[in-house]
Protein backbone atom coordinates (compact mmCIF):
# COMPACT_ATOMS: atom_id res chain seq x y z
CA UNK A 1 0.00 0.00 0.00
CA UNK A 2 2.85 2.41 0.82
CA UNK A 3 4.52 1.69 -2.52
CA UNK A 4 1.29 2.28 -4.46
CA UNK A 5 0.71 5.56 -2.62
CA UNK A 6 4.22 6.73 -3.39
CA UNK A 7 3.82 5.73 -7.04
CA UNK A 8 0.64 7.79 -7.33
CA UNK A 9 2.47 10.85 -5.99
CA UNK A 10 5.35 10.29 -8.40
CA UNK A 11 3.00 10.08 -11.40
CA UNK A 12 1.32 13.31 -10.29
CA UNK A 13 4.70 15.06 -10.16
CA UNK A 14 5.61 13.60 -13.55
CA UNK A 15 2.57 15.09 -15.28
CA UNK A 16 2.90 18.43 -13.49
CA UNK A 17 6.52 18.75 -14.63
CA UNK A 18 5.70 17.68 -18.17
CA UNK A 19 3.01 20.40 -18.43
CA UNK A 20 5.63 23.05 -17.68
CA UNK A 21 8.03 22.13 -20.51
CA UNK A 22 6.58 24.63 -23.01
CA UNK A 23 6.90 27.62 -20.63
CA UNK A 24 10.60 27.51 -19.70
CA UNK A 25 14.05 27.87 -21.31
CA UNK A 26 16.23 25.01 -22.52
CA UNK A 27 18.34 24.79 -19.34
CA UNK A 28 15.34 24.45 -17.06
CA UNK A 29 13.74 22.07 -19.55
CA UNK A 30 16.81 19.83 -19.34
CA UNK A 31 16.63 19.82 -15.51
CA UNK A 32 12.93 18.89 -15.60
CA UNK A 33 13.54 16.12 -18.13
CA UNK A 34 16.28 14.74 -15.87
CA UNK A 35 13.83 14.78 -12.92
CA UNK A 36 11.20 13.01 -15.04
CA UNK A 37 13.76 10.37 -16.00
CA UNK A 38 14.73 9.87 -12.34
CA UNK A 39 11.06 9.45 -11.39
CA UNK A 40 10.60 6.86 -14.12
CA UNK A 41 13.60 4.86 -12.89
CA UNK A 42 12.36 5.12 -9.30
CA UNK A 43 8.89 3.89 -10.26
CA UNK A 44 10.35 0.99 -12.24
CA UNK A 45 12.51 0.05 -9.24
CA UNK A 46 9.53 0.25 -6.86
CA UNK A 47 7.41 -1.82 -9.22
CA UNK A 48 10.11 -4.49 -9.52
CA UNK A 49 10.50 -4.60 -5.73
CA UNK A 50 6.76 -4.94 -5.26
CA UNK A 51 6.46 -7.72 -7.85
CA UNK A 52 9.50 -9.49 -6.40
CA UNK A 53 7.97 -9.32 -2.93
CA UNK A 54 4.66 -10.69 -4.21
CA UNK A 55 6.40 -13.57 -6.00
CA UNK A 56 8.44 -14.36 -2.91
CA UNK A 57 5.31 -14.32 -0.74
CA UNK A 58 3.57 -16.62 -3.23
CA UNK A 59 6.42 -19.14 -2.97
CA UNK A 60 6.37 -18.91 0.85
CA UNK A 61 2.59 -19.46 0.91
CA UNK A 62 2.89 -22.46 -1.41
CA UNK A 63 5.57 -24.01 0.80
CA UNK A 64 3.48 -23.33 3.93
CA UNK A 65 0.45 -24.96 2.29
CA UNK A 66 2.54 -28.08 1.62
CA UNK A 67 3.65 -28.16 5.25
CA UNK A 68 0.06 -27.64 6.47
CA UNK A 69 -1.21 -30.45 4.24
CA UNK A 70 1.50 -32.83 5.43
CA UNK A 71 0.89 -32.07 9.12
CA UNK A 72 -2.91 -32.39 8.86
CA UNK A 73 -3.08 -35.21 6.29
CA UNK A 74 -4.40 -37.76 8.82
CA UNK A 75 -7.23 -35.54 10.10
CA UNK A 76 -10.83 -36.01 9.09
CA UNK A 77 -12.38 -32.98 7.30
CA UNK A 78 -14.24 -31.74 10.38
CA UNK A 79 -11.15 -31.87 12.61
CA UNK A 80 -9.03 -30.23 9.91
CA UNK A 81 -11.54 -27.40 9.54
CA UNK A 82 -11.66 -26.86 13.31
CA UNK A 83 -7.90 -26.92 13.58
CA UNK A 84 -7.38 -24.29 10.90
CA UNK A 85 -10.10 -22.12 12.46
CA UNK A 86 -8.21 -22.26 15.75
CA UNK A 87 -4.74 -21.40 14.45
CA UNK A 88 -6.13 -18.70 12.15
CA UNK A 89 -7.86 -17.09 15.13
CA UNK A 90 -4.58 -17.30 17.07
CA UNK A 91 -2.64 -15.86 14.10
CA UNK A 92 -0.09 -18.69 14.05
CA UNK A 93 1.00 -21.32 11.53
CA UNK A 94 0.46 -25.07 11.75
CA UNK A 95 4.19 -25.65 12.03
CA UNK A 96 4.52 -23.06 14.81
CA UNK A 97 1.73 -24.70 16.80
CA UNK A 98 3.21 -28.17 16.49
CA UNK A 99 6.70 -26.99 17.45
CA UNK A 100 5.19 -25.26 20.48
CA UNK A 101 3.38 -28.44 21.47
CA UNK A 102 6.61 -30.46 21.24
CA UNK A 103 8.39 -27.89 23.39
CA UNK A 104 5.61 -28.12 25.99
CA UNK A 105 5.89 -31.92 25.94
CA UNK A 106 9.63 -31.74 26.67
CA UNK A 107 9.15 -29.12 29.38
CA UNK A 108 6.51 -31.16 31.21
CA UNK A 109 8.63 -34.33 31.21
CA UNK A 110 11.63 -32.41 32.54
CA UNK A 111 9.57 -30.48 35.11
CA UNK A 112 7.83 -33.64 36.40
CA UNK A 113 11.14 -35.43 36.92
CA UNK A 114 12.68 -32.35 38.54
CA UNK A 115 9.63 -31.63 40.75
CA UNK A 116 9.35 -28.19 39.13
CA UNK A 117 5.82 -27.34 40.22
CA UNK A 118 6.00 -23.75 38.95
CA UNK A 119 6.56 -24.84 35.35
CA UNK A 120 3.89 -27.53 35.60
CA UNK A 121 1.35 -25.06 36.95
CA UNK A 122 2.07 -22.75 34.03
CA UNK A 123 1.53 -25.46 31.40
CA UNK A 124 -1.19 -27.68 32.87
CA UNK A 125 -4.86 -27.25 33.67
CA UNK A 126 -5.76 -27.26 37.36
CA UNK A 127 -7.06 -30.84 37.24
CA UNK A 128 -3.99 -32.25 35.46
CA UNK A 129 -1.65 -30.22 37.65
CA UNK A 130 -3.24 -31.67 40.79
CA UNK A 131 -2.48 -35.21 39.56
CA UNK A 132 1.15 -34.38 38.77
CA UNK A 133 1.59 -32.59 42.10
CA UNK A 134 0.19 -35.59 43.96
CA UNK A 135 2.64 -37.96 42.25
CA UNK A 136 5.56 -35.65 43.02
CA UNK A 137 4.57 -35.41 46.69
CA UNK A 138 4.31 -39.19 46.97
CA UNK A 139 7.76 -39.52 45.46
CA UNK A 140 9.20 -37.00 47.92
CA UNK A 141 7.54 -38.75 50.86
CA UNK A 142 9.18 -42.02 49.83
CA UNK A 143 12.55 -40.25 49.38
CA UNK A 144 12.61 -41.27 45.74
CA UNK A 145 14.00 -39.44 42.72
CA UNK A 146 12.75 -39.85 39.15
CA UNK A 147 15.35 -39.61 36.41
CA UNK A 148 13.94 -38.96 32.93
CA UNK A 149 16.00 -38.61 29.77
CA UNK A 150 14.02 -37.71 26.65
CA UNK A 151 16.20 -39.11 23.86
CA UNK A 152 14.03 -38.01 20.95
CA UNK A 153 10.51 -37.30 19.78
CA UNK A 154 10.03 -39.72 16.91
CA UNK A 155 6.58 -38.50 15.94
CA UNK A 156 4.21 -35.68 16.85
CA UNK A 157 0.89 -36.06 15.06
CA UNK A 158 -2.34 -34.08 15.36
CA UNK A 159 -5.11 -36.67 15.60
CA UNK A 160 -8.18 -34.52 16.28
CA UNK A 161 -9.38 -30.97 16.79
CA UNK A 162 -12.65 -29.41 17.88
CA UNK A 163 -14.15 -26.01 18.70
CA UNK A 164 -16.40 -25.63 21.74
CA UNK A 165 -17.60 -22.05 21.48
CA UNK A 166 -14.45 -19.93 21.66
CA UNK A 167 -12.34 -22.79 22.99
CA UNK A 168 -10.15 -24.84 20.68
CA UNK A 169 -9.07 -28.35 21.67
CA UNK A 170 -6.31 -30.09 19.73
CA UNK A 171 -5.20 -33.64 20.52
CA UNK A 172 -1.68 -34.75 19.62
CA UNK A 173 0.00 -38.14 19.64
CA UNK A 174 3.66 -38.08 20.69
CA UNK A 175 5.90 -41.08 20.11
CA UNK A 176 9.18 -40.69 21.97
CA UNK A 177 12.30 -42.55 23.01
CA UNK A 178 12.97 -42.18 26.73
CA UNK A 179 15.06 -43.55 29.58
CA UNK A 180 13.22 -43.44 32.91
CA UNK A 181 14.18 -44.90 36.26
CA UNK A 182 13.62 -44.25 39.96
CA UNK A 183 16.31 -44.22 42.63
CA UNK A 184 15.87 -44.34 46.41
CA UNK A 185 17.58 -42.25 49.09
CA UNK A 186 20.60 -44.58 48.98
CA UNK A 187 21.03 -44.11 45.24
CA UNK A 188 19.74 -47.57 44.38
CA UNK A 189 17.54 -48.05 41.32
CA UNK A 190 14.13 -49.33 42.40
CA UNK A 191 12.27 -48.99 39.07
CA UNK A 192 13.44 -48.99 35.47
CA UNK A 193 17.00 -49.22 34.13
CA UNK A 194 19.69 -46.72 33.18
CA UNK A 195 20.50 -48.57 29.97
CA UNK A 196 16.97 -49.29 28.79
CA UNK A 197 15.47 -47.05 26.10
CA UNK A 198 11.70 -47.35 25.92
CA UNK A 199 9.41 -46.19 23.13
CA UNK A 200 6.44 -44.42 24.70
CA UNK A 201 3.22 -43.16 23.14
CA UNK A 202 1.48 -40.19 24.74
CA UNK A 203 -1.88 -38.70 23.77
CA UNK A 204 -2.18 -35.11 25.01
CA UNK A 205 -4.90 -32.53 24.48
CA UNK A 206 -4.19 -28.80 24.35
CA UNK A 207 -6.86 -26.14 24.92
CA UNK A 208 -7.05 -22.41 24.31
CA UNK A 209 -9.69 -19.68 24.28
CA UNK A 210 -8.96 -18.21 20.83
CA UNK A 211 -10.49 -14.83 21.78
CA UNK A 212 -7.85 -14.20 24.46
CA UNK A 213 -4.58 -12.57 23.44
CA UNK A 214 -2.51 -14.76 25.80
CA UNK A 215 -0.63 -17.09 23.38
CA UNK A 216 -0.34 -20.01 25.82
CA UNK A 217 -2.18 -23.29 25.24
CA UNK A 218 -3.06 -25.34 28.32
CA UNK A 219 -2.61 -29.10 28.54
CA UNK A 220 -5.96 -30.52 29.70
CA UNK A 221 -5.43 -34.26 29.17
CA UNK A 222 -2.45 -36.63 29.28
CA UNK A 223 -2.50 -40.34 28.58
CA UNK A 224 0.57 -42.58 28.24
CA UNK A 225 1.17 -46.10 26.94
Amino acid sequence: MDILFFAAIAFFIFFKLKAQLGKIDEGEKKQIQDKISQKKHLLESLHNQMMGGQNKMKVVNEEQNKIDEKITSSLDPNSKDNFFKAIKACNISTEFFLNGAKSAFEMVIKAFAGADLETLKFLLSEKIYAGFEGSINQRKAASQTLVSNLISIEKSEIISASMLGNEALVTIKFVSQQINYVIDKDGQITEGRKDQIAELTDIWTFKKDVTISNPNWTIVSTNSN
